[in-house]
């Protein structure tokens, strides 16, 4: 009996393994990296397989499109809709065609650049919600995300947050603004509305989408990260986007210790360089 289940054991383990090994290949391998732009992200697991997502990718139209979104629960169920939902936002965005034809939302010759880039991340965020509602609704899967879309010539961005986090944009004295929800959560239901925003990234400014494991991140006395902690290290000065994704892994890990990862850890940060004098 005992080797029966440790045979058993090992079977699943080895199936979990190969789960976290094809979830790995629905986040980026690469970042893209526009004219003046820096690009990094960190995903730490909780598990073997995660809910949490990223991504980032180039437009047909030249815009950098960033996603980050948090699938509700945990294990399989949320990673498999993890790879679902970043598959659609990819489809509905327009980065990918389907026998040869983009579904984006925003095609319009006659619209002027910005309204296209506010029509493409209403369109596919509205798009997705739909499908998980409509297709997978009796599972009560739903995420929240955001997607932003960007010009890497003006800094514009156009941006849905379907009930994330908000994400910041971080200048030299720390957060200067905060992207908040702009909708309800992804595939909740059939028929919701979402609302877009729009700002603008200056020069020497970063944009951060994180996942709440930052903020709710345990230490082995079981005390929070926080979000005041989190803020107080985005005040500290960055040449990089890289180099504020590792400042925050440090502080953070600092914090954890040794204690078992309670939740999913994940950021995207995107620079805008300051221009060559």
């Amino acid at each position: 009996l005992y080797s029966k289940l440790d045979e058993y054991s090992r079977a699943l383990d080895a199936e979990l393994e190969k789960g976290k090994q094809i979830q790995k290949e629905f986040l980026p391998h690469e970042l893209p990296r526009p004219a003046g732009w820096d690009i990094a992200a960190c995903f730490h697991a909780a598990r073997q397989v995660s809910g949490d997502f990223y991504d980032a990718f180039m437009l047909p139209n030249g815009c950098l499109a960033v996603v980050i979104g948090d699938v509700c629960d945990k294990g399989i169920g949320s990673a498999l809709f993890m790879a679902l939902i970043r598959s659609l936002i990819r489809v509905f965005t327009g980065k990918i065609s389907l026998s040869g034809v983009s579904i984006s939302a925003g095609d319009g010759p006659a619209m002027a650049a910005m309204d296209v880039e506010v029509g493409t991340a209403l369109g596919a965020v509205t798009l997705t919600s739909e499908y998980i509602a409509q297709e997978h609704g009796d599972q009560g899967m739903f995420a929240t995300l955001c997607l932003s879309i960007i010009n890497p010539e003006t800094g514009e961005l156009a941006y849905v947050n379907a009930g994330h986090l908000p994400l910041l944009i971080i200048g030299k004295s720390g957060v200067r603004a905060l992207l908040n929800a702009t909708g309800p959560s992804v595939g909740m239901a059939s028929g919701l509305k979402f609302m877009s925003a729009r700002t603008r990234i200056a020069p020497g400014e970063v944009l951060l989408g994180y996942t709440d494991g930052v903020t709710e991140a345990l230490s082995p006395n079981e005390v929070f990260y926080t979000k005041q902690r989190f803020f107080a290290v985005l005040e500290k000065p960055f040449a990089s986007a890289h180099e504020l994704i590792e400042g925050v892994k440090t502080d953070l890990f600092s914090h954890v210790k040794n204690a078992p990862q309670s939740d999913d850890i994940t950021m995207i940060a995107v620079y805008r360089q300051q221009p060559a004098k």
